[in-house]
């Protein structure tokens, strides 16, 4: 009988140094172990803050060239996805590390110390390592801020073990960098707006319509529309009579062609912080319509339905306040940042359908669009191009598909569109987040595949048809009203919070204006100070440099002293409202 032993990684001496075998096969060549990955190496060009992704390290062989040509703010990351090459590794590294300690090369030693092998457990758990959900101190690496890229390095043959396995944790490692940085454009453009946008909404929330309340409640078919020109085709080829058996949900900026076409409007979507967006609800597009709000979005936009308001909060940071708040009774449900109006809309979709059995269909969510045009008819855009058309200005808007970024694909039915870079990320965004959803299918004729089913407007309405009336009698009115926040204390609870908020920002305001001489006795001024702005990260969330509270910094104290006043204005204002109420 043939015993199945399980092999263990040897070293193998050759002519140039040592080798290791595993699973009958050499992980680096017999002849010249080091040549490959030196040479690897010798072509790498470095920049500082890099985090080298060492993929299946083994005998850690190159490491001498590497830590040669180590920038600083650079580390590198030993990355092992089988049991016993991991474990033949770490020794190894343990083995260096300990010859080095002898030697007195102190920037050596320095180098050494910036080389973490991540724990095999923590394999699938990258992402929260790096991004800090998961300490990542206790492995050795600083915050995710101190890196612009990462570049894997395959450091010996281990990795045709399980080469796809290497290539989506380097592949995790480098997005999640990538998405820090652009989430840090974003929050520093737009993340004071952000948070402002939160603490006006929060005296609406007392008499808004509770969430938590609607979801799983809805037991209608929902379409979910976009403001892409598929909805055209839907909306021409699925009768009135029919689209009025589910319950409607779409974006903003679609309600004006759905309006255009008489479509009654069940549920708004509204993500949108800034003024650009009111175009959306000219004309009383929403007027009839159940606003589903960002706590972020416009506070104005609540005042364009005479129906019902109700919030959800996207997480648009990781921060310390938030994280508090969100915890708050009071507080509505956090969803994902999925960064498109659209994504949240389907989102939202799947949490408010009572079970996984009822379908979901999904029209208008191209993220694509036809030469000439980007929107639907209808839409804010393409009546702001009706507007302004002239004979030197036509309304087709072709420039859209010849700006920097901007190509041409085969979409969906092989139908030629236009698409470009943070369009195409929207998409695999939401192949990512909605692939595997039960019953979610796509009804748009046009634009990039979604990753899920396509239906064409035929069946939906073959579908619909079938429907008798008592499947689809769900009166949103009694729901809303079932779900209308009645709590007496609701009023009470947020503005308590206000008022605590407003009295720790004019804490601050004191302590930085007159320092020491008001400074309290059980705590020093920087203590003091540390504690009040470290919790308070939207007083410098959008700087620059917003993902580290630098109270030692003067610079930094004199930039959150500038935005006090802002977030007390807001706050004062939901105070008094809430004390009317």
């Amino acid at each position: 009988m043939e015993l199945n032993i399980p092999q263990k990684p040897c070293l193998v001496q050759t002519a140039q140094g040592f080798s290791v075998s595993y699973q009958n096969r050499f992980l680096y060549s017999k002849y010249a172990p080091s040549r490959a990955i030196d040479g690897a190496i010798a072509s790498l060009s470095i920049l500082p803050g890099t985090l080298i992704l060492a993929l299946s390290p083994a005998l850690w062989l190159g490491l001498d060239k590497l830590l040669e040509k180590l920038p600083e703010d650079s580390f590198i990351l030993g990355i092992e996805a089988d049991r016993n090459l991991h474990e033949f590794a770490e020794k190894q590294l343990e083995k260096i590390k300990k010859d080095q300690a002898g030697e007195s090369d102190n920037g050596a030693l320095e180098k050494l110390s910036r080389i973490v092998l991540l724990p095999f457990e923590q394999n699938d758990y990258i992402v929260n390592i790096l991004s800090g959900e998961t300490s990542s101190e206790n492995i050795g690496l600083p915050h995710l801020s101190t890196f612009r890229r990462a570049i894997p390095i395959e450091m010996s043959a281990g990795t045709q073990f399980s080469k796809e396995k290497y290539f989506q944790l380097a592949s995790l490692a480098q997005n999640t960098i990538a998405s820090f940085w652009k989430n840090r454009i974003t929050l520093t453009r737009l993340g004071r707006l952000y948070s402002r946008n939160l603490f006006k909404n929060l005296a609406n929330i007392p008499n808004a319509v509770d969430f938590k309340k609607l979801m799983g409640k809805i037991t209608r078919p929902i379409f979910v529309f976009g403001a892409g020109e598929s909805i055209e085709e839907s909306l021409s080829k699925i009768p009135k009579v029919l689209l009025e058996k589910c319950f409607v949900i779409a974006v903003d900026a679609a309600s004006t062609s759905l309006k255009a076409y008489g479509i009654k409007i069940d549920a708004l979507v509204a993500l949108e912080g800034q003024l650009a967006i009111e175009k959306a609800y000219i004309g009383g597009s929403a007027k009839s319509s159940l606003i589903i709000a960002d706590i972020t979005s416009r506070k104005q936009i609540t005042r364009h339905t005479e129906k019902a308001v109700t919030y959800i909060a996207s997480k648009y940071t990781d921060s310390t306040f938030f994280k508090a708040l969100s915890q708050k009774d009071f507080f509505p449900p956090v969803v994902p940042p999925l960064g498109s109006v659209g994504l949240s809309a389907v989102y939202i979709a799947l949490l408010l359908r009572e079970n996984q059995n009822l379908p979901v269909f999904v029209s208008g969510l191209d993220f694509s669009f036809s030469l000439g045009r980007t929107h639907a008819k209808n839409t804010p855009a393409h009546i702001a191009r009706l507007a302004t058309s002239n004979r030197f200005n036509p309304v087709e808007n072709y420039a859209a598909a010849f700006r920097t970024g901007a190509r041409q694909i085969i979409g969906k039915n092989n139908i030629p569109v236009f698409t470009d870079t943070a369009l195409e990320g929207y998409a695999k965004s939401f192949a990512d987040a909605f692939a595997t959803s039960p019953n979610l299918y796509d009804a748009g004729k046009q634009g990039i595949p979604l990753s899920i089913q396509e239906i064409n407007s035929d069946k939906v309405k073959a579908y619909l048809e079938t429907l008798q009336d008592s499947q689809t009698e769900t009166s949103l009115s009694s729901l809303l009203k079932s779900a209308t926040n009645d709590g007496k204390d609701k009023p009470q609870t947020v503005l308590e919070y206000l008022e605590d908020e407003e009295k720790a920002l004019n804490r601050i305001k004191e302590l930085l204006m007159f320092g020491k001489d008001v400074a309290s006795c059980s705590c020093s001024l920087d203590d003091e100070l540390e504690k009040l702005i470290a919790q308070r990260e939207y007083l410098f969330l959008h700087f620059p440099d917003g993902y580290k509270c630098k109270t030692s910094d003067l610079s930094f104290l004199k930039r959150v002293r500038g935005q006090i006043d802002f977030f007390l204005k807001d706050i004062k204002q939901g105070v008094t409202t809430l004390l009317s109420l």
